[in-house]
């Protein structure tokens, strides 16, 4: 009897096993990247404890580029980085269609010294991340 169980469970996980790598899915090949900031809104100044929104605009160079609020936001001592990431289609044709996404972050104001904002803006010839640079002061 106790050899009939395991060769039921032998059984019963290789069928698990030889079904769950079909190729009968429906996922598509895609990459992120780093996403070109075209313009950035940021508040004249903050009170220190407040909650803002800050706004920007997301290039999408063709038809398989797509932003979904997705973003990577970076501590450097005063500075924040941010990078909005954007989805790329792989394997598919693109239509040559330049796009513009919007993006929000929502940031509290928690330090009291200015805040300055680096909105990723691609690289130079050197290959050296460039960046629209926007300063917010802090006031009580």
């Amino acid at each position: 009897m106790k050899t009939f169980k395991y060769l039921a469970i032998i059984v019963v996980t290789l069928m698990v096993t030889a079904t769950s790598c079909s190729d009968d899915d429906d996922t598509h090949a895609f990459h992120l990247e780093k996403g070109i900031v075209l313009t950035a809104e940021v508040p004249e100044e903050f009170v220190h404890g407040n909650r803002y929104i800050i706004t920007g605009t997301v290039a999408l160079p063709n038809s398989c580029y797509f932003y979904y609020d997705q973003y990577e936001y970076l501590y450097d001592g005063t500075s924040r980085l941010i990078y909005p990431i954007v989805h790329v289609d792989d394997d598919v044709a693109c239509a040559d269609v330049f796009k513009e996404a919007t993006f929000s972050i929502p940031v509290e104001a928690l330090q009291k010294e200015t805040y300055t904002f680096k909105f990723y803006q691609g690289e130079d010839a050197e290959g050296e991340a460039q960046f629209l640079i926007l300063e917010v002061p802090v006031v009580e």
